[in-house]
């Protein structure tokens, strides 16, 4: 069995090369941690005096796990590839299908599981995706993914399911009232128990 070595510099580069492959800034991952960026600075950097708790946190909210600190696999392109196929085919039936899926995998591994936006034409999706990537990281307590972060909300109202057929405004009304803060802000109206089963 070999041994595990680890040194302070060593985690700290781990560290930093998983948080910038998931997109996230220092600040990000300080904010889903409860610290400050300078604490990420000098935890990436190796310093030997940092707050264990903290770097547990910081560890946890990038994906490590386990006592030996295995490194989780890192976000895959599933559901991005996902989403590009089935709406370049304009299948909105399953996209609105595969958002539920998306949500609940995401809700399942602790955190967003799209750590990027899926090249996609359609603005509004893009929008909801972003949307629903931050509501998850809400959810579950870890740093917005850099792609959702710098998504702008949109002009019009998104309500998702007008791609099938049309909502009546008795039903957007419902829908707006039920639509958590983190989708609203960007104008994208999805009630989360239409997304996610946990």
């Amino acid at each position: 069995m070999q041994a595990l070595e680890l040194s302070t510099f060593t985690l700290g580069r781990e560290l930093r090369d998983r948080r910038e492959s998931l997109g996230y800034s220092q600040q990000a991952l300080a904010e889903s941690i409860g610290t400050s960026r300078k604490f990420i600075v000098e935890l990436e950097a190796g310093k030997e005096h940092v707050s264990l708790a903290l770097t547990l946190r910081a560890l946890a909210a990038l994906g490590f796990e386990g006592p030996a600190l295995r490194t989780a696999a890192v976000p895959t392109t599933r559901f991005q590839k996902a989403f590009e196929t089935t709406l370049s085919e304009g299948d909105y039936e399953f996209a609105l299908r595969l958002l539920g899926e998306y949500a609940t995998a995401s809700l399942e591994a602790g955190r967003a599981l799209m750590a990027t936006a899926p090249k996609i034409r359609d603005k509004e999706y893009t929008t909801a995706l972003g949307a629903i990537t931050r509501w998850l990281s809400h959810k579950t307590q870890t740093p917005i993914p850099g792609w959702a972060h710098r998504i702008k909300p949109s002009a019009n109202p998104v309500f998702l399911a007008e791609k099938l057929h049309p909502v009546g405004n008795r039903m957007k009304e419902l829908i707006r009232r039920e639509t958590p803060p983190e989708m609203a802000e960007l104008n994208v109206w999805i009630r989360d128990r239409d997304l996610a089963t946990l």
